[in-house]
């Protein structure tokens, strides 16, 4: 029960688009440090979706105040991205209600 809880509160919480390629992206952007850097290609390659739904997803995450993509001023294709406190703030919220609901899920099997 405490799984399917998770996993609602995800779905309307996450900015996963309703796909396991979205959750995994999430994932992977998650485990980066809040200043860190990691270039496209990295992120391309740790997925196990296509290139081209990948690009979906951060065009997605871009339009949604998720991430910035910024382009070079002579070339426009971005390289690195960053991710946006909106991103950062919602990270520490899913960590935070995860944390809590394996709390209530241990105080549950400790008091039987």
């Amino acid at each position: 029960m405490r799984v399917r809880l998770i996993r609602d509160w995800e779905r309307a919480n996450l900015p996963i688009y309703g796909s396991l390629a979205g959750y995994q992206l999430f994932l992977e952007l998650a485990a980066m440090p809040p200043q860190g850097k990691k270039s496209l290609k990295e992120i391309y390659l740790s997925m196990s979706c296509a290139e081209s739904t990948t690009r979906l997803l951060f065009r997605n995450l871009e339009s949604d105040g998720w991430l910035r993509l910024p382009r070079g001023q002579e070339d426009q294709r971005f390289r690195e991205f960053q991710l946006t406190e909106k991103f950062i703030t919602r990270i520490d919220e899913w960590l935070m209600y995860v944390e809590a609901s394996l709390d209530v899920q241990k105080d549950t099997l400790n008091a039987r």
